[in-house]
C-alpha cells in the first residue's frame, strides 16, 4: 500500500467548507438531479439518488415512519425498479 501523500495549496488558494452530508439533505438539490437523471432517460440514476439520500437520512429510521417494510425498501433499492406507489412512499418519508 502506498504512504498517503499530503495535499498542498497554493499559499493563498481559497478554501471553502463543504459538506456532502448536508448537500444530501437539501430537498432542491434532491430534486435537480432527481429531474437531471428523468431527463437523460435514467431511472437507475433516479433510484441511486433517493437511496443516498434515505442512507443519510437512515433507512431504518424512515422504515419505521412510513407504512412500508425494511424488506420492501431494501428490495426496492437492489431491483431498482419499485412501482410508483413504493416510490412515494419512499420520497413521503424523506419528507
Amino acid at each position: 500500500m502506498r504512504p498517503r501523500s499530503k495535499l498542498k495549496l497554493k499559499k493563498d488558494a481559497p478554501v471553502s467548507e463543504y459538506s456532502p452530508t448536508e448537500k444530501l439533505l437539501d430537498e432542491d438539490f434532491i430534486a435537480k438531479a432527481i429531474w437531471e437523471c428523468l431527463k437523460n432517460n435514467d431511472p437507475q440514476g433516479v433510484m441511486e439518488v433517493i437511496e443516498t439520500h434515505l442512507e443519510i437520512v437512515n433507512k431504518v429510521k424512515a422504515a419505521r415512519t412510513i407504512d412500508l417494510s425494511r424488506a420492501t425498501m431494501y428490495h426496492a433499492f437492489k431491483s431498482k425498479n419499485p412501482t410508483i406507489k413504493t416510490l412515494a412512499k419512499l420520497v413521503n418519508c424523506c419528507a
